[in-house]
């Protein structure tokens, strides 16, 4: 059996860390904007998810095994304090990871997340992209379907490009059984401060999934709505989402002990 290499780019200094998962489709470099931001007085360390971007496939997938991958990946980084940040599919897989209750972790932070329980998808759009991967036009068509503020065309490109990247394992996984995955008993047991962020407009987890699906199962969290803006918040709407961030570290740092 081959061994798991996950990849990843780190850039800044500072604590506590951010650690950054992608959305289904994705790669670290969705969170290019964001991390240039926030690089700038912290840490940041944006990780391939298994089978997407450079990262290679897991043996066998699941929800827990996925983000015990990651998890691991964290670990062996020897972060003193970190959050975690995921968007949409690295949503749900940073819930998973914080209710392992990881060393050094101080906080949670959620974008337009899959929630811990099965997610509502569009059974006829599912059927679509099960059929279409490795489709450069499923994927032009994908993008404009799920953005509502305009992005740029060479972030349109870097979308497509990850999109054909992604694993036919991974990709499969997902549709077919990790969004469907219930993890909510885990989501409760998760301690840490969380910040919720979605778009107002997100087509995908829209804000009434957000309402009835993931923060009912939150013990410690706030919610941040931006107007306008659809499902690709990290490439949509990068520097509301790092001031949400930077906010939140803030609160983080004035009151200690929150892990």
């Amino acid at each position: 059996m081959s061994e798991l290499i996950l990849h990843d780019e780190d850039q800044g200094g500072g604590t506590p860390a951010l650690v950054f998962l992608h959305y289904f489709a994705g790669s670290l470099h969705s969170w290019v904007h964001v991390a240039g931001d926030l690089a700038s007085t912290g840490r940041c360390l944006r990780i391939d998810i298994p089978g997407f971007g450079l990262s290679s496939p897991l043996p066998v997938y699941s929800v827990h095994a996925a983000a015990q991958a990651v998890a691991t990946h964290i670990s062996d980084r020897r972060l003193d304090s970190y959050v975690l940040v995921g968007h949409s599919m690295g949503g749900k897989l940073a819930l998973a990871c914080a209710a392992m209750k990881p060393s050094g972790l101080a906080g949670l932070v959620l974008v337009a997340p899959s929630p811990p329980s099965p997610e509502p998808m569009d059974e006829r759009e599912r059927t679509r992209l099960l059929a279409t991967h490795g489709d450069r036009t499923s994927a032009e068509q994908t993008v404009r379907t799920i953005t509502r503020r305009t992005i740029s065309a060479a972030d349109i490109a870097v979308y497509i490009q990850d999109n054909l990247l992604t694993s036919p394992e991974a990709w499969r996984w997902w549709l077919a059984q990790g969004s469907r995955e219930d993890i909510t008993a885990q989501a409760g047991q998760v301690s840490c401060p969380v910040l919720v962020m979605g778009g107002s407009d997100d087509p995908v987890i829209p804000p009434h999934v957000i309402t009835t699906d993931v923060l009912p199962h939150l013990a410690n969290a706030s919610r941040i709505e931006i107007a306008g803006a659809g499902h690709l918040l990290p490439l949509e709407a990068p520097q509301d989402v790092a001031s949400a961030i930077r906010s939140f570290v803030a609160q983080r740092a004035a009151a200690p002990g929150t892990g």
